[in-house]
């Protein structure tokens, strides 16, 4: 399973690894299955998505855009992103414009979990 949840700082963060998707149809099921997870529950979330060593296609991002706003939004604190370099900088913008709760990326897990933690 590509989600889990990390405790710190008193906080339940939901954890999504990209980092093992070997193509985009993988990264796809991620994506359903983090969807099928904020579906379950009323629950709200801070997540923390890891993209390190990965790259999210035209199908994945156009999928992405779909979900962010009926599913996503509603019921996102707070969303970090880990391993945003290059190319990916203007996927993330581009995503980032169709949704309310914005993805921060940063450099390492320990900055992102301070930010989600705060």
């Amino acid at each position: 399973m590509n989600i889990s949840y990390i405790s710190f700082k008193e906080k339940k963060i939901m954890y999504i690894d990209y980092k093992s998707c070997k193509n985009s149809q993988e990264m796809l099921k991620v994506l359903e299955d983090v969807a099928a997870e904020f579906r379950k529950t009323n629950e709200q979330f801070l997540t923390l998505n890891d993209f390190t060593g990965n790259f999210g296609n035209d199908e994945f991002l156009k999928r992405a855009k779909e979900l962010g706003p009926d599913i996503f939004d509603a019921k996102t604190l707070k969303s970090a992103i880990l391993g945003i370099t290059g190319v990916k900088k203007i996927l993330l913008q581009a995503y980032n414009k169709f949704v309310k709760n914005k993805q921060v990326p940063f450099d390492t897990k320990e900055e992102a979990l301070e930010y989600l933690a705060m």
